[in-house]
């Protein structure tokens, strides 16, 4: 993506979240927009080869496994549909995956390999005997391993993406594969579901609830009852969970008052979280639990602020524009991701942790919102209205390679899983 840069100047005045005195200010700020900054590998991929005609479902297995490589933005796919060495010689393809698959009853035994373009030699080898529904998620999970073989970290193919879906004119909680396909319904309320977050572990997730026609907190484990988180409090919402001790940072309004609180959820006991003149929302812990941000109108609009775990170090993260809101911190620890306001147009950015070296990652595409990381810190998913309706895209952390996933209805609000404990690292393989 070809680099540009520009000078920006900007009024800081009040649009406040919540009305409040307004403070002028003029700042000069240089935006990069879109940077590319990823490295990829060239791959090769071939169709898997079918002991038996196969009635499928959903896609062949090397689509899906093309699908992961593009969303991933590691690869350059060279797809081929036999084992050609100068196409990948061509390409500088070191490695190629294919398979195959064969009919087991009512199963489907699916045999995937990575192999080295020019020796041939099996780099990774599994074998899954599962439902051809679930086909997909064991390609994931190939998929994954194969990142981890040739990268050295793990892959994301495995993880989970929840988020706001409008079913039957009603906002639910949905989950889905990272990919969009696999979407399950969390909550069936007759009243609005939004804000949803992950449990810690996975277990299953915490969201926002207007049964009691004020915004409440609910948790649901997968499988589980929904049940009301700090019930004490009259209005709790925009929730985000510690990664390491699992206790909730949100937000209550009291007599028309936004701060900050924490509390533990399996207790139910909750405090405030920090004592200031203004008001506080959208909060989000850093990677290891040490420092958080949010969103505050103290400066006279909405504008991302930072402090630490104790209330210490508060700082103004972002300058720019009049309007930024829902900052989300990379779990590489490096960068914020945040939506901002611009010509009437909400789009993402993202800055260094001191509001510096800030790069526009969506323009001219519609209104960009709520972006959220996923746990290797490559891709963010959000929610655009550039098609019409909103739906949840992926696109690459320099903003490149943005696709969608979604393609029904109306959906917002994604929040992407943390990685999951089961993953298995691959074993070296040796010539096959």
């Amino acid at each position: 993506m070809e680099k540009m840069r520009f000078l920006v100047s900007v009024a800081a005045f009040a649009l406040a979240m919540l009305p409040v005195t307004s403070h002028a200010t003029i700042d000069t700020i240089a935006v990069d927009v879109g940077i590319s900054v990823f490295k990829t590998m060239p791959i090769g991929v071939v169709p898997f080869a079918e002991k038996k005609s196969i009635d499928w479902i959903e896609e062949k297995p090397h689509l899906i496994v093309t699908r992961d490589a593009n969303l991933s933005g590691r690869f350059d796919v060279i797809s081929s549909d036999k084992f050609d060495l100068p196409k990948f010689s061509k390409a500088h393809a070191k490695h190629y995956i294919t398979g195959k698959v064969t009919p087991v009853g009512k199963m489907l035994k699916v045999e995937c390999f990575l192999y080295a373009s020019q020796t041939k030699d099996v780099m990774l080898g599994e074998s899954y005997t599962v439902e051809q529904k679930d086909m997909r998620r064991a390609l994931h999970q190939f998929f994954d391993q194969v990142i981890y073989r040739l990268w050295g970290e793990r892959g994301v193919a495995s993880t989970k993406l929840a988020y706001v879906s409008k079913m039957d004119g009603v906002k639910q909680v949905v989950v889905s594969d990272y990919d969009g396909f696999h979407r399950s319904q969390i909550t069936r309320d007759t009243t609005i579901s939004m804000m949803p977050v992950w449990m810690k572990g996975n277990a299953g997730l915490y969201y926002v609830n207007f049964k009691t026609h004020r915004p409440k907190l609910y948790s649901k484990t997968f499988g589980g009852v929904e049940k009301s988180v700090f019930p004490q409090l009259e209005q709790t919402y925009s929730p985000a969970v510690n990664p390491k001790t699992g206790e909730l940072l949100f937000s209550s309004t009291v007599d028309g008052k936004t701060d900050l609180y924490i509390g533990d959820p399996s207790t139910g006991r909750a405090k405030k979280f920090a004592y200031l003149k203004s008001n506080q929302t959208s909060p989000a812990w850093s990677p290891y639990a040490s420092e958080v941000l949010f969103t505050s109108d103290r400066g006279g609009g909405p504008q991302i602020f930072a402090m630490g775990k104790d209330g210490s170090d508060l700082r103004r993260v972002t300058f720019m524009g009049r309007y930024n809101e829902r900052a989300a911190w990379s779990p590489e620890g490096d960068r914020i991701a945040y939506t901002s306001m611009d010509a009437g147009h909400m789009n993402i950015y993202t800055c260094a942790l001191d509001g510096s070296d800030i790069v526009q990652l969506t323009s001219n595409a519609g209104n960009n919102e709520h972006p959220t990381w996923s746990p290797d810190g490559k891709l963010i998913a959000f929610a655009s209205n550039r098609s019409g309706s909103y739906q949840i895209y992926i696109m690459r952390k320099d903003g490149s390679n943005v696709t969608r996933i979604t393609n029904s209805g109306e959906n917002t609000s994604p929040t992407w899983s943390f990685f999951y404990d089961d993953f298995k690292q691959p074993k070296k393989e040796g010539k096959k």
